[in-house]
């Protein structure tokens, strides 16, 4: 047994000083070797496996510090020598996996190169040391001395090392990056990027942009640098729809390689990439304050969540709401968060008008006690709403810019005493409803930008010296653009005899239409008079005109049109766990998902194919079927590969009706769209019918996840 142990330990030395020979060759001839591709991922093991030999090689070197005297009962021989051996083998593979890591698309720098030179000494060391270990006895002073040389050695390595993964200011006991200083300043005080931005690009970017480490060339810790770029280029674009290069990385995929931050490293949060597109569709001015922007900027309501320390805002002194009321009432459409570290004060967000049931308003009394501000930005809040909104007593900020309401009712919010804030913009509001506001005495300022109201009007509302009324800038000679149309339906998938509804807030606006993709224009395209017969799928486009404005730009929404209702359904294959939605429920509720990859309404498939039954309690003479679908080419999903739809009495007697190869896209595409998939054939009367679609195998070459298996996403299938 012995002897096998000897056998074993010549072999890991060997091993271990094979690759450090190999080391030295690589690190003289470092500028003329050429790493290939294929060893990149043995380099990023770099991290996994330093702890052990610094773990090991530390214990060894405290063990020989401590041993007294021959033959002491502290220092086992046998013990000991393994312990050196895999700490020097250890040693070896943690410095030659370093030296691949280095190589790897990252510029130089002096931390860099001390740590890489004294990681190498290490482990030429280590072996040099289990080498002469016969004669460097522990209980001699010369072994304590090279045991002590060692450590130190160990120490200053390990912390360049984190000096380079984390920052020289990791272990500072107040980082600059630290949420208290964050909130050492006022909101009226506050800059968007040194006290917004540039925390989370320390919290979240510095620790691979740094002086000390520039991946890809990028340096992050200066706004010069910032501004610069990297290798790819510059990181933002305002003129391309994705923004450029820094909120592409974001949204992609967390598997896709070149997602920023990697994966295993905390992700930004939803709210500090809204922050960081919002700042940089702003124009990414290094000096603008936080109180340049309107209320309902999202920096501006991002400002007031994290912003503490010596903001000016008033002190509450209601209790706190229940956190697990607070997280039961949380949902995808409606998010309920603290208006301020600490504070008992929360503030709500709507979101997916489609989804917006008056019902979400009323859900929320149980903690109206704490909510002090509502955003309910384009939801359809209409007048009536304002009767249930008007039973919030703490509200200090009500936001109800471009909702449905005409103000009929806005007295009722005569009973919010601590209302200051109030966003009408792109209402139906008209003079005679805003008189009301008067009564309201804690009411400051409201926010009146594109009505219906006057210019004579507006003038009369700028003269009130108790509410200031932000109206915008009007003139003779200056004209604005309308705001677009509502799309009254909420249904997109329709039966019978529907009719669409359009309208818009404004009296004496015109509406025009197209159903066949077209964009209206103001003379040729049909105008609305009337409610639209639906007979077949249609987009319906709509845009708003009126004399001294300028167009609206256009909004739009696909209508399914469903002849034949499906009464259940069987789905085979289940979708992946993170979009389940309501399971075969989802597609066949008549609901149209909201384009959206995180709406919670898609089944998403990857690793198996999509594959349903769909049963009519009596036969129906089915000529066509639609099946809903979605596309976001840069979070890798993709129309199917194939689609197979079979028909006949039941399960065990269908016949292959049709198979549809959809096209796929040749190039990155932005955006999350919709996508109808059509299938028309001729059949006897039917009772089932089933569905298949297959994902693509390989995601195309073009794409920045070549190779890898690609989504399908399906939320309805109608039958016609």
């Amino acid at each position: 047994m012995r002897r096998y142990l000897q056998n074993w330990k010549g072999v890991i030395y060997n091993l271990a000083f094979f690759l450090n020979g190999l080391l030295i060759f690589l690190l003289f001839f470092e500028k003329s070797v050429a790493i290939p591709a294929w060893m990149f991922p043995i380099g990023r093991l770099h991290p996994a496996v330093l702890h052990f030999p610094l773990v090991v090689l530390l214990l060894y070197a405290f063990w020989t510090m401590i041993v007294e005297k021959e033959g002491s009962a502290r220092w086992n021989v046998e013990l000991a020598d393994t312990l050196l051996l895999l700490g020097t083998f250890t040693a070896s593979v943690a410095a030659f996996s370093g030296f691949l890591l280095s190589k790897e698309d990252s510029d130089v720098s002096q931390t860099l190169q001390w740590h890489k030179w004294l990681g190498v000494s290490i482990s030429i060391g280590s072996i040099a040391w289990y080498g002469a270990s016969k004669y460097l006895l522990p209980w001699r002073m010369p072994a304590k001395l090279f045991a002590g040389a060692f450590l130190g050695l160990l120490l200053v390595t390990g912390h360049l090392g984190g000096n380079l993964t984390h920052g020289e200011d990791f272990l500072a006991l107040s980082p600059p990056n630290s949420t208290e200083a964050v909130n050492q300043v006022s909101i009226e005080q506050a800059e968007i990027y040194e006290n917004l931005v540039k925390p989370v690009l320390q919290q979240k970017c510095y620790a691979c942009h740094n002086a000390d480490k520039s991946k890809g060339g990028l340096q992050m810790h200066t706004k010069e640098l910032l501004a610069k770029g990297g290798k790819n280029g510059m990181l933002w674009d305002t003129t391309k729809p994705d923004l450029g290069l820094l909120i592409n990385r974001v949204h992609l995929p967390l598997e896709d390689k070149k997602h920023m931050p990697p994966k295993g490293k905390v992700q930004l949060t939803d709210e500090e990439v809204v922050l960081l597109a919002e700042w940089i569709r702003l124009g990414s001015d290094f000096k603008e304050k936080v109180t340049a922007l309107p209320p309902q900027n999202p920096v501006y309501r991002y400002a007031e969540n994290v912003l503490g320390g010596n903001r000016t805002g008033e002190v509450y002194d209601f209790a706190a709401a229940d956190p697990a009321n607070v997280k039961a009432l949380n949902t995808n459409y409606r998010t309920i968060r603290q208006y301020a570290p600490a504070s008992p004060a929360l503030f709500v967000n709507f979101y997916n008008r489609s989804a917006f049931k008056s019902s979400d308003i009323s859900d929320l009394l149980p903690i109206k006690d704490q909510i002090v501000a509502m955003d309910f930005s384009k939801m359809p809040v209409k007048d009536e709403d304002l009767k249930v909104i008007a039973k919030f007593p703490e509200l200090r900020k009500l936001i109800l810019n471009f909702t449905e309401l005409r103000g009929s009712t806005l007295g009722e919010l005569r009973s919010l005493s601590k209302l200051r804030v109030l966003a009408l913009s792109g209402t139906g509001i008209n003079n005679a409803s805003i008189k009301t506001l008067n009564s309201i005495a804690s009411l400051e300022k409201v926010y009146l930008w594109s009505t219906g109201l006057t210019t004579e009007e507006q003038t009369a509302l700028r003269a009130d010296k108790k509410i200031r009324f932000e109206t915008g800038f009007r003139s003779d000679t200056v004209r604005i653009a309308l705001n677009p149309p509502t799309i009254e339906n909420e249904q997109q998938i329709v039966m019978g005899d529907t009719r669409v509804r359009l309208k818009h807030q404004i009296p004496g606006t015109q509406i025009r239409y197209t159903l066949d993709g077209t964009v209206p224009d103001s003379t040729r395209s049909p105008i609305y008079n009337e409610p639209i017969l639906l007979t077949n799928n249609a987009l319906v486009i709509a845009r708003a005109f009126k004399s001294g404005w300028y167009g609206s730009s256009s909004t739009q929404k696909n209508f399914i049109k469903a002849n034949y209702k499906i009464d259940s359904v069987n789905l085979v294959s289940l979708p992946d766990p993170k979009y389940k939605a309501k399971a075969g429920t989802t597609l066949i509720d008549g609901i149209k998902s909201a384009a959206e990859t995180g709406s919670g309404n898609w089944l998403g498939y990857r690793d198996a194919d999509f594959e349903s039954y769909f049963y009519f309690s009596k036969p129906v003479a089915a000529k066509g079927v639609t099946v809903s679908m979605l596309q976001n080419i840069a979070g890798f999903i993709f129309p199917p590969a194939r689609i197979e739809v079979w028909g006949g009495a039941d399960e065990h007697a269908l016949k292959l009706l049709k198979v549809i190869h959809p096209a796929l896209p040749a190039r990155m595409i932005d955006g999350t769209s919709d996508i109808l998939i059509n299938a028309s054939f001729e059949a006897p009367a039917l009772s089932c019918l089933k569905i298949v679609a297959k994902p693509i195998p390989k995601i195309p070459a073009w794409h920045p996840g070549k190779g890898a298996k690609g989504w399908v996403f399906v939320d309805e299938v109608i039958v016609n």
